[in-house]
């Protein structure tokens, strides 16, 4: 029996779905990553449920939910590239990929003029170390959102071999995922974080359950935060309580040692570490301005009050006439003296004179 489909209209582009790993071998403990393309035509479609199931040589099938979230393994977001990573090897040998990808209400193809994330426009994958270029992307004079019916799409991912895979239990060698999308803002002196937490293994994983701890890094300078993060002011994160791996966290905090100034600009980044004490790679550093007004100065550092000022200008005078009258004084007292020797001298050189003529 022969089985033929066709498009329901030959005028609208059909939607595919494109899987790969990024590598066609591997050797543990390195992680891998799984990669499902959803196009209409050119255009990306998000909010696609899409589901990888991962077969080991011997029937075990792996399965997880892939995500185009812009974390973890998902570079950007919402640009119909789905990912995740995949850790649980099982034993060595050659695993196999399917994928399945699932439209809904809430599915809609995105399109948009000068797309900033759509895959199409990417330069490629990353595959066994080389670029595979994707197809140049027309450009489109709309910027919508158009919701697609539901459709169902089911695509051969191929096979890749695992090596080195010890005995299980496997040990845990695998950190939680690099934060790639924190976000900081301000609200008078109060920062408001926002980010997507990973999971135990990389973006996999019950963080809820298996996570330790968020350290949170602040810097007023940027280099220093990023070269020398460990060295950096911690912030009290006792009362965060991580939550399930992929789902949204919210941390608002007032940061300490604030200097005096008009507006001061923060630097944060977050680390995340497991139950086992890994301690993921430091995140993308997000920034935040805090205008801090400046307390209305207290009568004494306030402009000099007028009333004073005349009044210490008037005993100032006073002052200044009462010197003046006292040297004055003075003066007028000893060149009257000075004339009453005077005039004494010459009287006695007077009386002198007649006596000598008498």
């Amino acid at each position: 029996m022969t089985v033929t489909s066709r498009a329901a209209n030959s005028s609208v582009p059909p939607i595919t779905v494109n899987a790969k790993m990024n590598k066609d071998t591997n050797s543990f403990p390195s992680p891998m990553i799984i990669y499902a393309q959803v196009l209409q035509g050119y255009v990306p479609i998000i909010g696609a449920s899409v589901t990888a199931f991962i077969e080991s040589n011997s029937g075990k099938t792996q399965v997880l939910e892939l995500l185009d979230n812009g974390a973890g393994a998902d570079s950007y977001k919402d640009d119909g590239v789905y990912s995740r990573y995949f850790t649980a090897y099982e034993e060595n040998g050659i695993y196999s990929l399917k994928v399945q990808a699932y439209g809904g209400t809430n599915t809609a193809m995105r399109s948009l003029k000068h797309p900033l994330n759509t895959a199409a426009c990417l330069s490629g994958w990353v595959v066994n170390g080389k670029i595979e270029e994707n197809l140049p992307s027309p450009e489109n004079g709309e910027d919508t959102q158009t919701f697609l019916e539901s459709f169902s799409r089911t695509a051969s991912g191929g096979a890749f071999v695992v090596s080195q895979v010890p005995q299980l239990p496997l040990p845990d060698q695998f950190p939680p995922s690099q934060i790639t999308d924190l976000d900081a803002t301000s609200e008078g002196n109060q920062i408001n974080l926002t980010w997507t937490a990973p999971g135990d293994n990389f973006d996999v994983g019950k963080g809820k359950d298996e996570f330790q701890q968020y350290i949170i890094r602040i810097s007023r300078s940027i280099m220093d935060l990023r070269d020398n993060f460990d060295d950096a002011l911690q912030v009290n994160t006792t009362n965060l309580l991580p939550k399930e791996a992929n789902s949204k966290e919210t941390f608002a905090f007032k940061p300490g040692n604030i200097s005096e100034e008009n507006a001061t600009h923060i630097f944060i980044a977050i680390q995340s570490v497991d139950k086992s004490n890994l301690i993921s790679k430091v995140s993308n550093i997000a920034h935040v301005a805090l205008f801090i007004p400046q307390a209305d100065p207290s009568p004494d550092e306030s402009q000099p009050n007028p009333g004073v000022n005349i009044s210490t200008l008037m005993l100032s005078v006073v002052g200044y006439l009462v010197v003046v009258s006292i040297i004055l004084s003075t003066t007028i007292y000893i060149l009257k003296k000075k004339k009453m020797q005077v005039d004494q001298g010459l009287g006695f050189n007077m009386i002198n004179k007649i006596k000598g003529y008498l």
